[in-house]
C-alpha cells in the first residue's frame, strides 16, 4: 500500500495520486492541512522540506519523482505521458 502526504494546493501530491490511480495501486491520501495529519508524519520523517512525502508498503521512497522511479521499477513502465 502507497501513502502519500499531501496538500490540495500541491500540483505534485495530486499528479502522485493519479500515477498509483494509473497504475492500479493501492494508496491512501493523507491530506496534511486536516486533523493532526501533519504530526503523524513529522513523527515519521523528522525533516522534510517538500510535498509529497510518500511510503510504500512502510517504506519512506521521497516524492513524486521517487515513487515514478519506484513505479517504473515495479511495473516496467512510466507512463507519464498517458495521464
Amino acid at each position: 500500500m502507497i501513502k502519500i502526504y499531501g496538500t490540495q494546493i500541491c500540483p505534485y501530491c495530486l499528479r502522485a495520486k493519479r500515477l498509483a490511480e494509473q497504475y492500479g495501486f493501492k494508496y491512501e491520501y493523507i491530506d496534511l492541512d486536516e486533523g493532526d495529519n501533519m504530526a503523524e508524519l513529522l513523527e515519521r520523517v523528522v525533516k522534510f522540506e517538500t510535498v509529497p512525502q510518500i511510503f510504500w508498503d512502510g517504506r519512506h521512497i521521497g516524492g513524486y519523482e521517487q515513487l515514478a522511479s519506484e513505479i517504473e521499477n515495479t511495473s516496467g513502465g512510466f507512463g507519464e505521458g498517458r495521464l
